[in-house]
């Protein structure tokens, strides 16, 4: 095991309470909040005997559909209802469980790409990238009634496409280094299989694979420490 296999693994297990860059507490707070509003609900302290429907209702209403998207593209019109799916099926998830899991990884990996990125590189990998992955979603899948994104682990594989790249960079030409830096998301899309073979069907891997390589892309040529740089230094020669 390597030391930023190591390193991984101390913050996967460290505290909550850590010290993590503020936009990553700001996730945190809008997946674990809304999450929490949910379970009070399904237990009857907050809305009553309605309370109990919010979960799928705020599903219905936030999550993205690929065959909303095919909608929008045939007939040319783009409600503001539609439109704002992409951002906000991030933040509603169908169980609680998956929640905590989206939010365990979000604090791990946001702390080490939150301290290495800066704020604003951070938070347009993290809330941008999944929006461009549920289009290319929407495009592959098209209107099959199993096309909905919901919940973070296109958000999730967004990041692990960024620190794939930060440790690819920083293996500095090491051709076992670099190849252990595809570790990681080796690791999670076999995870994210066994997971959707025992307790779910869909398409929602497409999302989370479009969400890592856009990620990988955008650290590499822009959100990186220095790729901007780099990226218009190759422009101009």
């Amino acid at each position: 095991m390597t030391d930023d296999d190591d390193q991984l693994l101390r913050d996967l297990n460290s505290s909550p309470l850590n010290r993590l860059p503020g936009a990553v507490w700001l996730l945190l707070l809008a997946v674990l909040g809304i999450e929490l509003v949910f379970v009070a609900a399904h237990y009857g302290l907050v809305g009553g005997a309605q309370g109990v429907g919010w979960r799928l209702a705020a599903i219905e209403r936030f999550a993205f559909s690929g065959a909303i998207q095919q909608w929008m593209l045939e007939n040319m019109r783009f409600p503001a209802s539609s439109l704002w799916r992409y951002a906000t099926y991030s933040f509603v998830h169908a169980t609680t469980m998956s929640a905590i899991f989206a939010a365990v990884l979000i604090a791990a990996l946001g702390k080490m790409l939150g301290e290495r990125f800066g704020t604003l590189p951070f938070l347009l990998l993290a809330l941008v990238t999944p929006v461009l992955a549920a289009m290319i979603f929407g495009l592959v899948v098209g209107d099959d009634q199993l096309g909905w994104l919901v919940g973070s682990m296109p958000m999730v594989f967004a990041l692990v496409g960024g620190f794939t790249w930060m440790r690819f960079h920083d293996a500095q030409g090491d051709r076992e280094k670099q190849k252990r830096a595809f570790s990681m998301i080796g690791l999670l899309l076999v995870a994210r299989l066994a997971f959707g073979l025992v307790a779910e069907a869909g398409p929602g891997w497409i999302g989370e694979v479009a969400a890592f390589a856009l990620g990988y892309g955008a650290s590499a040529l822009i959100l990186g420490p220095g790729s901007w740089q780099r990226t218009r230094a190759r422009i101009q020669r």
